[in-house]
């Protein structure tokens, strides 16, 4: 079989950026006509589960005796996040997540981001068949958004990261003192609390947001203009 790879953008030891061949695991495949257990698809081939699945595999409830090819190749990705977007797979280092988030999409998509690199996940993300309304997929836990709301979100948590406040912290509902005696400090904290109690939204950028390469003046400006909307 021909060796298949997929490119990763990453950093080596020294935090050079520098791309990865990520390889795809090949495996013979066996005339039989099944729905796949992971897409719903039909397909004439298939991939015998138990030549794919390791023994400590235990997620049996998702899958079937086989998968099709292309959701096989998904088997050799559990550590990594990415999307497959109308049968294409792009694999994303934590800092291009956002960008991915925002943008338009191909559909139908699949949308996985991992936290801890040690789980399979794709058959428990449901595949978005609208750019309007969307799943990702941020570990075990599914969550619906949209464009706006990520945009929105994203906007409120890095913006507060670059005012020095840790993503740790707002994850607690916790904003540190400077943020929190400034004029505009109680509504970034009742923001805050709400948006943790009214959906699990805002999991997503307190997972893989990133701090802006801005001033503080204009975080400043940036959050008192989102507080408005």
């Amino acid at each position: 079989m021909d060796e298949k790879t997929i490119p990763y953008k990453t950093r080596d030891s020294n935090g050079n950026d520098i791309i990865k061949q990520v390889k795809i695991k090949q495996f013979t495949s066996h005339d039989v006509s099944f729905v796949c257990p992971c897409c719903h698809k039909p397909s004439n081939t298939g991939v015998k589960l138990k030549d794919v699945a390791s023994s400590k595999f235990t997620d049996w409830a998702y899958v079937g005796d086989y998968i099709c090819e292309s959701c096989t190749d998904l088997f050799s990705l559990y550590f990594y996040s990415y999307i497959v977007e109308d049968g294409k797979i792009s694999i994303m280092n934590v800092r291009e997540i956002r960008d991915n988030i925002l943008r338009q999409h191909k559909t139908p998509f699949k949308f996985i981001i991992t936290k801890t690199g040690k789980k399979h996940l794709f058959y428990r993300c449901p595949e978005s068949l609208s750019d309007e309304s969307f799943a990702i997929q941020l570990e075990n836990e599914t969550i619906y958004t949209n464009h706006r709301r990520m945009q929105y979100l994203f906007d409120f948590v890095e913006n507060l990261m670059s005012l020095g406040q840790s993503k740790q912290q707002m994850e607690l509902g916790n904003i540190n003192y400077d943020i929190l005696s400034a004029d505009y400090g109680e509504r970034v904290f009742k923001t805050l609390r709400e948006e943790l109690s009214r959906s699990r939204e805002i999991q997503i950028p307190l997972f893989c947001g990133q701090k802006r390469d801005i001033s503080q003046e204009d975080a400043i400006c940036n959050i008192i203009s989102l507080l408005k909307m």
